[in-house]
């Protein structure tokens, strides 16, 4: 980056961020700026003491003093010009820098393309505001004294006007391409926090996601004193339809049957893919535990009707297990391990079943089978 400058101009630059600080500064030395750098802005006025810069650059949000209580005490005790670094460009901020006197303003992380231009942009902006104030006091002085005004104050003021009217359109247009850019910062950190939570096949919420949510619903179970359930559900009879149609045709199952059960879910329960053919309920505002075999139920009821597949018709059914909060554990890895257990006894007890977690033998009435013609679920 090179710097069209008469002279080595001085900038101070005023973060709490140290890594910022630390490129800011190492860009505009590499441009030939000689810098003053401060972590705060106590730091900073001390450094104003001993050296005034040509252009000072402040961020907004700081520990202590602020970066606008700073701009105050530059406008107010010296004659520094000063732009604002700030991690947004909402209006009410920009608001704010323009009543506070700002030349420029930069949104961080800083394009370092961007940067020397910006800075040259302010160090001229602040070259006419002194022309100008040098022109002003000429002008009062002229009517202090009777004077005539030269021409070429006429001249003077006139291309000012000209220059500052272009300069308005340009930090408009800098302004909008500031907000833009944050604009699609937040849109690009929507799209990452979906990619890291979705299971890419079915759509559904994933391992990570589940990992994040469940401890969150506990806490909500804990707060109101209800109950919790953690299903933990294996597709019988997928590794067949994987093996004798297809990989295609399995990813096709595990599409239909994901939509199946989210469409027979309320609104307050979530589930998610576990991985391959696994996926986790969890069921929030469970008042007794006959509510949550009714959703068990519903969900050994919705996969137990024939897939229609591309391939041909495919019928799979359901293993559930159950483990509720807080009567079988109080965390999510101890819920989750223990309804992965029920799972398994209720796999082992014939398929397509659901099975809570409890120390009974096989033979009592918590195996619930799925009925040989479909049926109503019962209402939760």
């Amino acid at each position: 980056m090179e710097a069209k400058q008469e002279g080595r101009r001085c900038i101070l630059t005023v973060d709490d961020d140290r890594v910022l600080l630390a490129r800011l500064n190492a860009g505009m030395r590499r441009a030939g700026y000689e810098v003053l750098q401060a972590n705060t802005a106590e730091k900073a006025l001390e450094l104003l003491a001993t050296r005034v810069p040509d252009l000072a650059l402040l961020d907004v949000s700081m520990p202590g003093m602020s970066g606008l209580e700073l701009a105050r005490r530059l406008r107010r005790e010296t004659s520094v010009p000063f732009m604002f670094l700030s991690s947004h460009a909402h209006d009410d901020i920009v608001r704010q820098a323009s009543e506070h006197g700002a030349i420029g303003y930069l949104v961080k992380p800083v394009d370092a393309k961007q940067l020397v231009p910006a800075v040259e942009a302010a160090l001229m902006r602040a070259q006419e505001i002194r022309h100008l104030r040098n022109i002003g006091a000429e002008l009062a002085a002229a009517l202090a004294t009777g004077r005539k005004v030269s021409e070429l104050m006429r001249m003077q003021l006139e291309q000012l006007v000209q220059s500052h009217s272009a300069e308005l359109a340009k930090l408009n247009e800098q302004l909008d391409m500031a907000q833009q850019h944050v604009l699609e910062s937040e849109a690009q950190a929507r799209e990452l926090a979906r990619l890291a939570n979705e299971d890419p096949l079915t759509t559904l919420p994933n391992r990570h996601w589940l990992t994040n949510y469940l401890p969150m619903a506990l806490r909500r179970a804990r707060t109101s004193g209800n109950m919790l359930a953690v299903m933990y559900l294996d597709l019988d009879g997928f590794k067949a339809v994987n093996d004798t149609l297809g990989h295609l045709a399995g990813d096709e199952l595990l599409r239909a049957a994901a939509l199946r059960m989210k469409s027979a879910l309320k609104p307050s329960d979530s589930i998610a893919r576990h991985g391959g053919d696994e996926f986790v309920l969890v069921i929030e505002q469970v008042h007794a535990e006959t509510e949550a075999g009714h959703v068990a139920q519903r969900m050994l009821e919705v996969l137990g009707s024939p897939f229609e597949l591309s391939k041909g018709r495919s019928k799979v059914a359901a293993s559930i297990g159950v483990s509720l909060f807080p009567r079988d554990g109080d965390d999510a890895e101890q819920l989750l391990a223990r309804a992965d257990h029920a799972m398994y006894r209720a796999k082992a007890g014939g398929k397509g079943l659901y099975r809570f977690y409890e120390s009974l033998p096989v033979d009592t009435p918590n195996w619930q089978r799925v009925p040989d013609s479909p049926r109503r679920p019962q209402p939760r």
